[in-house]
């Protein structure tokens, strides 16, 4: 008898450090933002419509007027792409972040501008995590022109 509990003990002592030992799975808003990364950097337009609610839109601003793309027409643009890859190093930041939104900007550094993604992700009623607005803008990089003082934005 005492044979028996002293295994059992060994066996749930054994089971446990396993547990423990072994990395979680990555969860969260994390995962979202990296899928969200590869997606852009790859192309991978089945990535980009499981991290997006079905709701999501994209704003990308021009001049005066803002240019709202809805999750389908995201997603159908991407799949014609497919294959294509990005040239360019990418980075994330969390910028705000709560139990229920986090706000993050995504950086996509080109050679001769940068984009950025501004991502707000929220819990759904299921709880899962899913990018709801993505508003991408770009670096303007400045040169003169002329030697009159001139800039102009580069993207």
């Amino acid at each position: 008898m005492k044979n028996k509990f002293l295994l059992a003990c060994i066996v749930g002592l054994l089971s446990a450090s396993t547990m423990y030992g072994r990395p979680a799975a990555e969860t969260g808003y994390a995962s979202v933002i990296r899928d969200f990364i590869d997606s852009h950097m790859t192309s991978n337009f089945k990535k980009l419509k499981s991290i997006m609610s079905d709701n999501s839109v994209l704003k990308i601003p021009r001049g005066e007027k803002v240019l709202v793309q809805e999750k389908d027409d995201l997603v159908s643009m991407m799949k014609k792409d497919a294959g294509t890859r990005q040239n360019c190093q990418s980075g994330y930041e969390v910028l705000a972040k709560s139990d229920a939104m986090v706000i993050a900007r995504v950086d996509f550094n080109y050679e001769n501008c940068t984009q950025h993604d501004y991502l707000i992700i929220e819990k759904n009623d299921r709880q899962d995590w899913k990018i709801t607005q993505v508003c991408k803008m770009f670096e303007d990089i400045k040169t003169p022109l002329n030697n009159d003082n001139s800039v102009v934005a580069k993207n």
